[in-house]
C-alpha cells in the first residue's frame, strides 16, 4: 500500500502576557486619607449640634411647635385631649381644681419612672374617684387635672411643657420646651378664655 503523506498539522497558541502589578496604595497617600477623613469628622461633631438645633423643623412634630386649635381645646373642668404626633395631653383645669387657678397645661405623655406612655382612663377607679392617668407599666397613678402622682413607682409628677395662648384662642404648645413634673403642676396652668367669650383673647 502506497504511502500516504499527511499534512503537517500546526496550533498557534497564544502566549500569555502577565497582568500589569497594580500600585500599591502609598503611605503618603494612606496618611493624607486618614487626616482629611479626621479633620471631617471633627467637623461635624463640633458643628451637627448647632446645625441640628438651628435647623427648622417641621410644625405639629414631637420636638417643636404643635398648634390645637380652638375648637380641640377641652372644656373647662373636662377630660384631658391627647395629641399623639406632640405626644402630649392638653388639659384644661377648673379654678379650684388641684390648687390651681384655672387654665391649659401640657402634660407630656411619657411616665416618669421608665418612659412608658401614660393612657389617660377615664374608666379607671381610684380612691373612691373615677377618672385617672394611669400608666400600664407599673401602675402609677396621676391626678385628672395637673397630673398630680398619687400612687406607684415614678418618682414624681408627670413632666409639663411651654404653653401660649394665642389671639384666635388656639393653643401653642412647644413640645421642645419640656420642664419636670413637680407639685406646682397646677401653678403651671396658663390662664384661657375661648375667643369671643368675655374676657376672652378673641373679643372684638
Amino acid at each position: 500500500m502506497p504511502d500516504v503523506e499527511h499534512p503537517k498539522l500546526t496550533v498557534d497558541t497564544p502566549v500569555a502576557k502577565p497582568v500589569p502589578r497594580r500600585p500599591l496604595l502609598t503611605r503618603r497617600v494612606f496618611v493624607l486619607g486618614g487626616f482629611w477623613s479626621g479633620l471631617f469628622l471633627a467637623a461635624v461633631s463640633v458643628l451637627g449640634a448647632p446645625l441640628d438645633f438651628a435647623w427648622p423643623r417641621k410644625l405639629g412634630a414631637f420636638g417643636g411647635a404643635h398648634v390645637v386649635q380652638a375648637a380641640d381645646v377641652p372644656p373647662e373642668g373636662g377630660d384631658p385631649v391627647r395629641f399623639p404626633t406632640g405626644r402630649f395631653y392638653l388639659a384644661h383645669l377648673a379654678p379650684g381644681q388641684e390648687g390651681s387657678q384655672g387654665g391649659i397645661l401640657a402634660l407630656y405623655q411619657k411616665c416618669t419612672h421608665l418612659g412608658c406612655t401614660v393612657p389617660w382612663r377615664p374608666d379607671f377607679e381610684f380612691s373612691n374617684t373615677r377618672g385617672w392617668y394611669r400608666c400600664p407599666c407599673h401602675g402609677s397613678t396621676y391626678t385628672k387635672g395637673a397630673a398630680i402622682l398619687v400612687a406607684g413607682p415614678a418618682p414624681r409628677p408627670l413632666d409639663t411643657m411651654e404653653v401660649e395662648v394665642q389671639d384666635n384662642g388656639g393653643v401653642l404648645v412647644n413640645t421642645g420646651g419640656i420642664t419636670k413634673g413637680g407639685s406646682d403642676n397646677p401653678l403651671r396652668a396658663v390662664p384661657y378664655r375661648p375667643a369671643g367669650s368675655p374676657g376672652g383673647r378673641g373679643e372684638q
